[in-house]
This record gives C-alpha cells, structure tokens and sequence, in this order.
C-alpha cells in the first residue's frame, strides 16, 4: 500500500508503518550499493598483484600421509 494506492488513509499508523518499511528498504539498498561499490574498487584497483602468495606448510607433508 502506498500514497497512490486507491484506498489510503492518511493515519498515523499508516504513517509509522510505511515510513519503516522505505527506511528498512533504504537500508538494504545503501548497504547493496555500498557493497556494489566496494567490490568494483576491489577489483579495479592496481594493488601488488605480481608477487605469488607465501606456500602452504602442511601441503608438504602430503606425501608422509
């Protein structure tokens, strides 16, 4: 139900419970953004990608298992 539905009242129950549910849908849509966002930067940045990660000790030990 919102302002343009046929039927609304202007109650301030009505009022109370739309104004959380566009705040909570707010909410969720900033945070998505934000992650959006985020994620794009991470992937786009030119951090130092040239050098291979540091070797896993215990995958040497496969073979005395």
């Amino acid at each position: 139900m919102t302002p343009l539905s046929f039927e609304w009242q202007w109650n301030i129950e009505y009022a109370i419970f739309m104004g959380l549910l566009y705040l909570a849908l707010a909410v969720i849509g900033c945070g998505l953004a934000f992650t959006y966002v985020k994620t794009w930067l991470g992937l786009t940045s030119d951090r130092d990608q040239g050098t291979p990660p540091d070797e896993i000790t215990y995958r040497s030990h496969y073979s005395t298992y």
